[in-house]
């Protein structure tokens, strides 16, 4: 007989993994390119990776010591929020699958990473933190890039001086595969100094001097290249949202991040399969969102050894010093 979700949560989120996407492999269009240039106020420089078996391990001991595996006597499905376990794991448990529409659009794509991992990650963590049930996943308002970039948030609204506003844990931000390839996924995860707007006139000066005999050009005369922009994107939501936490999505890959207390570096995990296995996505995204919100046992952010760019009080999710990365 098949096992609910909840009877043993840990050797679900370890063996579920998303099913194959159906979606449409056609070519992006010349204008598949994000909006973001570099400007002088963001204060990102440095990017750093995290090492593959250190972060594997990190996750795997967190979900041996924070995910039961006895049962927690619960159905897949809450049945008074509709709240349910989606993603399918044959033969152990009896969730059944979802039939979904081809991804062949941003919105198509949307849904799938909503209902299956996103659906299944936030039963999970309010079943194992019944204090977060306040909180749940919403969806961004669209902005200039909305055919190929939309932002979903880990929130929760709160009361204060007679207003309502949203605390923000964690973005997740996702792009079409046939925008965003794994090539540049790859180029995104390693580590690199970001251009900033002073680098690029910088650099324009210097071949206008070579070439020219002038340093009068534009300091945007470099093209910049698709990892560049997703980086210039998510530092403007984040600091947008005091929100330094981030998953970067196209369904079929998956990469983890955090910026630093300052806003002056970030952090980010190898990129992943949406099939990847020891540990899982869910078990990724389980882990990273209450890392997130400053759960017991979570990854914590290094301290850069630099001023910070901006107050650490403008940052709702927790920030701890670091023990490992």
């Amino acid at each position: 007989m098949a096992w609910r979700a909840p009877d043993n949560l840990r050797f679900y989120m370890q063996e579920a993994r998303l099913v194959s996407i159906n979606w449409n492999s056609s070519q992006p269009s010349v204008d598949a390119a994000l909006h973001a240039l570099p400007r002088r106020y963001r204060k990102l420089r440095a990017i750093h990776p995290l090492r593959l078996a250190l972060f594997n391990q990190y996750c795997q001991d967190w979900t041996e010591n924070f995910v039961p595996c006895v049962s927690l006597g619960e159905e897949d499905e809450d049945k008074e929020t509709g709240e349910r376990f989606t993603v399918p794991c044959p033969p152990f448990y009896q969730v059944p699958s979802i039939s979904l529409a081809r991804a062949d659009s941003l919105k198509r794509l949307f849904t799938w990473i909503d209902l299956l991992p996103l659906e299944t990650v936030r039963r999970a963590v309010h079943l194992l933190y019944p204090e977060t049930k306040a909180w749940s996943f919403a969806s961004d308002a669209d902005d200039p890039d909305h055919t190929i970039f939309k932002c979903i948030t880990w929130s929760q609204l709160v009361d204060h001086d007679d207003e309502r506003h949203c605390r923000n844990a964690m973005s997740i931000f996702i792009q079409p595969p046939w925008v965003l390839s794994g090539r540049d996924l790859d180029l995104f995860c390693k580590r690199q100094s970001v251009w900033t707007a002073n680098n690029f006139e910088a650099f324009a000066a210097n071949v206008c001097r070579q070439f020219f005999g002038s340093s009068s050009t534009p300091w945007h005369a470099r093209p910049t290249t698709a990892h560049e922009r997703l980086w210039y994107k998510l530092w403007d939501c984040c600091i947008t949202r005091s929100c330094p936490w981030f998953v970067v999505s196209t369904y079929t890959h998956w990469v983890f991040g955090v910026f630093s207390n300052g806003w002056t570096a970030a952090f980010v995990s190898p990129v992943y399969s949406h099939d990847s296995h020891d540990p899982s996505v869910l078990q990724l995204l389980l882990f990273w969102l209450c890392s997130a919100m400053g759960l017991p046992g979570g990854w914590v952010v290094p301290e850069v050894r630099i001023e910070p760019a901006y107050p650490s009080h403008h940052l709702t999710a927790s920030v701890l010093r670091s023990r490992r990365h």
